[in-house]
């Protein structure tokens, strides 16, 4: 748990007078335990499968239409489609406006987690399958939408979206905030002074009076999404993020979607600098299965409107509804609507439930993976009412 605790972010080697690099030695370690066998999947899979499903079912990868060859590709990275899609939506847009040569788009995953999870294995086939796409497109110039992706795709030409608008000048609706703000440096910007000062450049031109905190630029904390820590450790990841909170009263402007998410759950006014440059806003806490729902949903939006191509989409025979209680358990535990959907149509298949007559409530069950998921649900007039939903590690087995 203490390997696993640790969000790579490097802060250490800046702080530290002999530079001293924890984070290299916590990585190395992952990546020996996953090697020899003693990681176990449990306390990475939702990320590691959540990073699979970004770089398949919401995976996207097309040029520009009207072009053979692009001489960019925007890849705004994962958190940004989870959190922002009518943020990256914008941001496309304008690219393949106002940039000569042609923009295509590269919806997915740079790899991040896995590498973050010391699956070494995993992350060769994802620079593998991402470097076959990029060769596919005519290996554009990567411009990316995160500070992450751009230190994990620099073994190709990679610019920051940052840097892109600096040289073409902001869109007319972009949004003015004349007030004070404080700058949160992204962990994947550290050692990066052009993007550090490339945001506060385009924030001030943006009418924003930043206020330089005590922890900033390269000493900047890490939110608690780094490494992972926020799947693994909870505890010290809410007080890596009460920490990087406690620098400053102000609102908090960062540039990294997973940053702009941790601070919002806080209770903090948190924005995108992307939020202010194309006048959008981000959903507002979005829990698991809602980012899954909208990278899948931006995928299959601009498939339809830039692509006119035909998305099918899935429909079920019956309806689900969840109580409030539902929702914040299945977001606090990882467990997904499409998980939920799964046990229940296996309900449907099988007819098996158990009723719980001191609760009312039926409990039914399936194995999905390598976990079992339980739902405790009451029948309605046209489908099911989840009220509860939890999983283990286990298989039941029936004679």
């Amino acid at each position: 748990k203490p390997i696993n605790a640790c969000s790579l972010c490097g802060q250490c080697s800046v702080l530290c007078p002999n530079g001293y690099d924890m984070a290299e030695i916590c990585h190395m370690a992952r990546q020996n335990m996953v090697f020899t066998g003693k990681m176990p999947l449990a306390p990475h899979e939702f990320a590691l499968m959540d990073m699979v499903f970004s770089n398949d079912e919401a995976f996207l990868c097309r040029k520009q239409p009207g072009f053979e060859q692009c001489k960019y590709v925007f890849f705004p990275g994962c958190q940004a489609t989870a959190i922002a899609p009518a943020t990256v939506k914008a941001a496309y847009l304008d690219l393949c406006n106002r940039l000569e040569g042609g923009v295509a788009l590269m919806l997915g995953c740079c790899g991040a987690i896995c590498d973050w999870a010391g699956r070494y294995e995993m992350y060769e086939d994802t620079i593998k399958f991402l470097d076959e796409k990029l060769e596919g497109l005519g290996n554009p110039t990567i411009i990316a939408g995160c500070p992450t992706c751009k230190k994990q795709l620099s073994r190709h030409e990679t610019l920051g979206i940052w840097e892109v608008l600096e040289r073409i000048g902001l869109p007319e609706k972009a949004r003015r905030m004349e007030r004070g703000i404080a700058i949160h440096d992204a962990c994947g910007a550290r050692g990066d002074h052009e993007t550090q000062e490339s945001i506060r450049r385009i924030a001030e031109s943006l009418g924003c009076q930043v206020q330089e905190t005590e922890y900033e630029g390269d000493k900047s904390p890490c939110c608690g999404y780094g490494g992972l820590t926020q799947f693994t450790n909870r505890e010290v990841a809410k007080k890596m993020t009460d920490k990087c909170l406690e620098r400053s009263d102000l609102p908090y402007l960062s540039y990294c979607m997973a940053c702009r998410d941790r601070f919002a759950r806080e209770g903090r006014e948190s924005m995108h600098l992307l939020e202010l440059v194309y006048g959008t806003s981000a959903d507002h806490c979005p829990d698991i299965s809602q980012k899954r729902f909208n990278r899948l949903s931006l995928r299959n939006e601009l498939l339809k409107e830039i692509w006119k191509e035909e998305v099918d989409e899935v429909e079920l025979d019956f309806t689900i509804d969840y109580t409030p209680e539902a929702i914040a358990m299945m977001d606090d535990r990882m467990i997904l609507k499409t998980d939920v959907i799964r046990v229940l149509q296996n309900l449907k298949e099988t007819g098996e439930a158990i009723f719980d007559g001191d609760s009312g409530l039926c409990v039914t069950r399936a194995r999905l993976g390598n976990v079992t998921f339980w739902v405790k649900y009451t029948e309605t007039e046209t489908g099911f009412m989840v009220h509860r939903a939890y999983s283990h590690r286990m298989n039941v087995q029936t004679r």
